[in-house]
């Protein structure tokens, strides 16, 4: 008897005993939806619980298309380290004509059955069939080897946060020219606060430039907004939802009272996002130093975005509650505090 007794305990699944409750706030701390999409098929209890979730974060990654030209391939030899007259002459055109050949193709395929190149921003809708609950929503999407990030150690930096309703809320943008992480420095107590650089001139082409930043932020914005649109209108129990990529450069939020009234103005329909004309304030310095995260921003750039038919907010406070990471807010705090701005306004488009 003690034997079957043994044996017994042995085939009894712990997780069994626990009450549905608990095991739905697991897997509500869990939120990854491809884990609790496993988790959905194990069996039709942990399925039911599933669909209930309220709390759901999504990571869409990246698809390889193409593949490489290297000698573990079977194709050839590695491009990245062939040199010399063979590697540029003969080597590199017949890389260049394979992945065209193989792109055509590609390209072809894709077309049957989507009409856009790459329809990554069509993948959420379709992973969240099995939740029927969600609440709060987190996409991220994969990070471009182009974007100003330092994680892509570009050198550069370009952030921005954008919030949304039926249309452009706001959009804060932080960017420089040149950016490296430093020790930081200690503060000294009773050490006194270094003055401000008095602010330069931006010149024409560094204006350009920042004109630049400033609307691929937007069409960033306005692009990843319209698929909320699609998410949102497929999801009604949806309270509030923020995207983010993997470079970390670009942020959307919408809070439950953006949520409602994005809805409230859909009526089934999920056009483009348009920006509304649009009044810009920047702060500018040459060159920012900032001890206490460590850091050195070269061509520091801040600026504020709302629609030009808002009502006046603090430009400040939205500024200082843009970024979460050390680094950043100090450069905001930093650059707010020196008076010098400049005012542009950018029309619909």
């Amino acid at each position: 008897m003690g034997i079957e007794d043994n044996s017994e305990q042995q085939l009894l699944d712990v997780f069994d005993m626990l009450p549905d409750a608990l095991v739905f706030e697991i897997f509500n701390r869990v939120e990854d939806a491809k884990s609790l999409s496993a988790c959905a098929v194990l069996c039709k209890r942990f399925g039911n619980l599933v669909a209930q979730t309220h709390n759901v974060s999504l990571e869409i990654t990246r698809r390889n298309t193409l593949p490489e030209l290297t000698y573990g391939s079977g194709l050839g030899w590695d491009m990245n380290k062939s040199k010399g007259f063979v590697g540029r002459f003969i080597l590199k055109p017949i890389h260049a004509l394979f992945h065209r050949i193989v792109s055509r193709k590609s390209k072809a395929c894709s077309n049957c059955c989507d009409d856009d190149e790459d329809n990554m921003f069509r993948l959420p809708s379709d992973l969240l069939k099995s939740f029927n609950e969600i609440r709060s929503l987190s996409v991220k999407l994969p990070g471009h080897d182009g974007d100003i990030s330092p994680e892509n150690n570009s050198g550069a930096l370009l952030k921005w946060k954008a919030e949304f309703g039926k249309e452009l809320e706001s959009c804060v943008i932080l960017g420089a020219t040149g950016f490296h992480k430093s020790e930081p420095k200690p503060k000294i107590v009773g050490e006194p606060i270094p003055a401000v650089s008095v602010t330069t001139h931006l010149t024409n082409k560094q204006l350009k430039k920042r004109v630049i930043w400033t609307i691929s932020c937007l069409i960033a914005s306005s692009a990843r907004h319209h698929m909320l649109k699609q998410i949102i209108s497929s999801n009604q129990t949806i309270r509030d939802v923020k995207i983010i990529d993997g470079s970390r450069q670009g942020n959307i939020q919408m809070t439950e009272k953006q949520v409602v009234e994005l809805r409230s103005t859909m009526a089934g329909e999920l056009d483009r996002t348009r920006v509304p004309a649009v009044t810009i304030k920047m702060w500018y310095m040459p060159m920012l130093e900032l001890p206490e995260s460590g850091g050195v921003m070269k061509g520091a750039t801040l600026a504020v975005i709302r629609p030009t038919a808002a009502a006046k907010d603090d430009d400040v406070r939205l500024a200082s509650g843009a970024f979460e990471e050390d680094f950043a807010a100090e450069a905001v705090r930093k650059l707010v505090d020196n008076k010098k701005s400049y005012t542009l306004e950018m029309n619909s488009f």
